[in-house]
């Protein structure tokens, strides 16, 4: 069931798009600003593409949390293009549940 307070242009994904999204965090050393650990949950996607004339169609922006629950200032996101969590050859809805 999907949450009715999530708006509905956020695209939930599925545990192999997270999965991906984590390792691109890896790869690129991602960590928190506010406490430096790098272990991250991760959120909905929102496709930045049609929104903003400065990023390329195909970039989403993921939200992320930081699971130190003594961290100040948890929330933070990672700009990625399509093809880096997105399966190949699919577009969102097969990777990804609209919440």
């Amino acid at each position: 069931m999907t949450d009715p307070m999530v708006r509905p242009e956020l695209i939930d994904l599925n545990s192999a798009a997270r999965h991906r999204v984590m390792e691109n965090v890896s790869a690129k050393g991602g960590h928190c600003e506010a406490c430096g650990r790098a272990d991250f949950e991760v959120g909905h996607a929102l496709h930045l593409g049609f929104l903003f004339l400065n990023e390329e169609d195909d970039a989403y922006m993921v939200a992320l949390t930081c699971r130190n629950p003594e961290c100040p200032k948890p929330r933070t996101g990672i700009v990625l293009p399509e093809r880096d969590f997105l399966s190949l050859g699919t577009s969102a809805p097969q990777n990804a549940t609209a919440s």
